[in-house]
């Protein structure tokens, strides 16, 4: 269990499988914004209720990053 308030920009975000599969670039009331990719960024919601829990200042999901982008909810990139 995690409680919201461990969440923040900036935390990596990995998968079940250990993967990283971004980092938090902004939060809303239910999700997460996930950047994923280093030259070709691309922005990714992650829904909280996907969110497993919050470990040595990293977010862990409850499924890998194959099930998170075989559908993806892709977002317009967010300019910081």
């Amino acid at each position: 269990m995690f409680n919201r308030s461990e969440i923040h920009k900036g935390m990596k975000v990995r998968g079940n499988d250990g993967h990283i599969i971004g980092r938090i670039i902004e939060m809303t009331e239910d999700e997460l914004i996930v950047e994923k990719g280093f030259f070709r960024h691309h922005d990714f919601a992650v829904s909280l209720a996907d969110v497993r829990e919050v470990v040595h200042g990293e977010v862990v999901l409850n499924h890998g990053r194959d099930s998170l982008f075989a559908a993806p909810r892709e977002v317009p990139p967010i300019h910081q």
